[in-house]
């Protein structure tokens, strides 16, 4: 029997259930570069030899030392981090867990109160392991100094539990543990845990947007769908054109520069430019979402030097706004949080407040108070509002400079437009009808006055409007809404490909 092609898997990736383990994995590369293929000159990406997921598992527990005494029942770890650790050619800076009910009968609502629970339940675990490891140790401590005073152990032994971080950014969870005697030297690993459940393993690999993350380690194996088994085996992946999302590029950039091509299944490669190549200098295949400089082509192999977004924006109003990144984009930006001290926090909180975008908001606990980032909505009193305004006050405009940014940002009150007209345009139209030159419009302190009595008022009226929205907020129940799939597709694929596009035959 032939062997499926590689158009043929990756077409049928949202609704196959076949899994394979490392026992199926091929110790050879079969991919044969039949269709056009994104690669670099001399690549050869080594990935280590694996026949069993007892080996990958020690490998994990070496690296993340605390996850050795968690349990991860009903809890997958999907992603880049299985990847890296796979092939040993790239660090990944987080950690995502996902949910697996296996419980298919389950309503909907009761799969995702039992995956909030259970994302709970691991985030305590994870800390009451850390505070019962520094117990122990300072009671031997001090047993070893009855009889030895003189006895210490060294501080790198105890978890720094100050140190521990949860901020929730609608459902996801980003975790920030510290650790101890870590062989990649972190002081702390990031782990992202999503509360969107899913019915089995199958589900959630589906739901991968590049084959080579399509893979999971659960139930102490290492499963791989289809497509990740074909991108695992030829250190490749497929990107057929019907996903056009930032993030999916910005992903799909990331992969390919951490060793592993890119299939085209649609380009036609006949297109590319070739002239300059006899100069020795290099070419631009300009795809309309993707920029890829290429040195050199032979038959069907493209070799790159790099690839970016392009810096245009698309053409259309509908693809402009999806270039467009929000506040806070949900899965892509969650793990920003964590690196959000507590002041930011309720800025940021502040602003998505008043500017409506609950989804956005960041709720939070550190250290022992933990457990405070799993109410459903953050704090956000009137003394945060006012001492948050009274930064603003000071600071949107500095030294000579106004901050138009956070000007938008910050105050609602009145249109954008109304509120550069009230702070500056009708200041400046005054001026210039009592004669005043451009360039001195601004200079002295009239301009100041004027600013300091309209930023008040604005304050004012913020704070009042915002204390509103705090009691609006409250009144609204925090819904158990399922965060849209990270990279929706049924796009056609030569709007991706734009002149380069040739159809499948």
């Amino acid at each position: 029997m032939s062997q499926p092609s590689v158009v043929d898997i990756h077409a049928r990736a949202a609704t196959s259930t076949e899994l394979f383990t490392l026992a199926d994995i091929s110790p050879v590369r079969n991919w044969d570069y039949s269709l056009p293929t994104l690669t670099k000159q001399h690549r050869f990406t080594e990935r280590k030899a694996w026949t069993s997921a007892a080996s990958f598992e020690t490998n994990l527990f070496a690296v993340y030392p605390v996850l050795k005494k968690i349990s991860l029942d009903n809890l997958a770890l999907m992603g880049g981090s299985v990847l890296s650790l796979l092939t040993g050619a790239f660090t990944s800076k987080d950690l995502d867990f996902f949910v697996v009910t296996d419980q298919p009968a389950l309503s909907k609502e009761a799969a995702y109160e039992y995956a909030h629970n259970r994302v709970k339940q691991f985030i305590r675990d994870v800390y009451s392991f850390m505070a019962t490891s520094n117990e122990s140790l300072k009671q031997l401590q001090e047993e070893k100094q009855k009889t030895k005073p003189s006895f210490k152990i060294e501080n790198k032994k105890f978890y720094k539990l100050d140190d521990f971080r949860v901020r929730r950014v609608f459902n996801v969870y980003t975790v920030e543990v510290p650790q101890v005697h870590d062989s990649r030297k972190q002081s702390s690993v990031t782990i992202q845990l999503v509360t969107t459940p899913h019915t089995s393993i199958q589900e959630l690999v589906q739901e991968a947007d590049l084959g080579c993350t399509a893979m999971a380690y659960y139930n102490q194996e290492v499963w791989f769908s289809e497509r990740a088994k074909f991108s695992f085996e030829n250190l490749c992946f497929v990107v057929d054109g019907k996903t056009t999302s930032p993030f999916y590029i910005d992903r799909v950039i990331k992969y390919f520069d951490r060793g592993f091509d890119v299939i085209l299944p649609h380009l036609d490669e006949t297109k590319i430019r070739k002239l300059n190549f006899q100069f020795g200098v290099a070419e631009v295949l300009d795809l309309p979402y993707l920029t890829v400089v290429v040195n050199q082509l032979k038959d069907k192999k493209i070799f790159v030097t790099s690839m970016a977004k392009p810096e245009r924006l698309p053409e259309t109003e509908e693809d402009a706004g999806a270039w467009t990144p929000s506040l806070f984009s949900m899965y892509n930006n969650a793990g920003q949080a964590s690196s959000m001290n507590v002041g930011t926090i309720i800025h940021h909180n502040i602003i998505c407040l008043i500017n409506g975008t609950h989804d956005a908001l960041i709720v939070h606990g550190e250290g022992a108070s933990y457990e405070k980032a799993f109410r459903p909505r953050p704090f956000i009193t009137e003394r945060m509002l006012v001492n948050t305004y009274e930064t603003v006050r000071n600071s949107v405009y500095c030294y000579n400079a106004l901050n138009i940014q956070k000007l938008l940002q910050y105050f609602t009150v009145l249109a954008p437009s109304a509120l550069l007209h009230r702070v500056l345009m009708a200041y400046v139209a005054d001026q210039e009808a009592k004669g005043r030159p451009a360039a001195a419009m601004l200079d002295g302190p009239a301009f100041e006055k004027h600013f300091k009595e309209i930023i008040d008022e604005l304050v004012a009226q913020q704070i009042a409007i915002a204390k509103q929205k705090i009691i609006e907020l409250e009144q609204v129940t925090a819904s158990p809404l399922e965060v849209q799939k990270r990279y929706p597709k049924d796009l056609s694929p030569d709007k991706f490909y734009g002149s380069y596009y040739k159809p499948q035959l």
